[in-house]
């Protein structure tokens, strides 16, 4: 009798290491797929649900955390 049968590979992957802004800076890694490790400019923040209503914020207000940023545009 004739079972169709998968077989269970195993792969060996890579060891990484998760690290912070500072550690990375101070080791002078730079992310992969970035030239440099942090982008540099300011908005006024005009989300007015937002804590930060009315200030200017950058993405330097965030090291060392996780952000995004979403830029939008309507006409």
């Amino acid at each position: 009798m004739n079972r169709n049968s998968r077989a269970l590979r195993i792969e060996r992957l890579e060891a990484r290491w998760a690290m912070d802004a500072e550690m990375s800076a101070a080791l002078g890694l730079v992310p992969e797929g970035e030239s440099s490790p942090i982008a540099d400019f300011q908005l006024q923040d005009i989300n007015p649900a937002s804590t930060r209503f009315g200030e200017t914020i950058s993405p330097r207000d965030y090291l060392s955390q996780v952000s995004a940023w979403y830029f939008g545009h309507s006409t």
